[in-house]
């Protein structure tokens, strides 16, 4: 059970997330890029914060197709810690360049660590989808 989440425990389970991916697939590129997809789920209660980063910052407007950075990720995605997303699916999108580019499909409900998702792996809330 994941009890703790920050800055540095987010970017640091994202990063295993992806090298778990690279690994699979054979990537050998240290360049990384994010593109964030809300996934709405249907039936799922949002509150108040859920509903801010939904409208705010994890609209269309602001994140849709962007490529960010893993930095960037953490900002956007880090807005209510030690709140994060209940789950994060990681998948590899395609290369572009050097740069490869993983899709990160979020949950938009945001919970406290212990009720994260995907601790099984070690790096939750994501799931490495390979």
């Amino acid at each position: 059970m994941t009890t703790q989440m920050n800055e540095e425990i987010f970017s640091t389970n994202l990063y295993k997330a992806v090298d778990k991916i690279k690994k699979a697939r054979n990537i050998s590129s240290d360049i990384v890029k994010f593109v964030i997809e809300p996934v709405e789920e249907h039936g799922k209660m949002l509150d108040g914060g859920d509903e801010m980063m939904k409208r705010l910052v994890l609209s269309k407007e602001n994140i849709g197709g962007k490529k960010l950075l893993l930095e960037d990720v953490v900002g956007v995605l880090g807005g209510l810690f030690p709140k994060a997303p209940i789950w994060i699916n990681v998948s590899f999108m395609e290369m572009e360049g050097d740069t490869a580019i993983f899709k990160l499909e979020t949950s938009s409900r945001f919970r406290k660590p212990t009720l994260l998702r995907n601790a099984e792996t070690g790096h939750a809330p994501f799931n490495a989808i390979v």
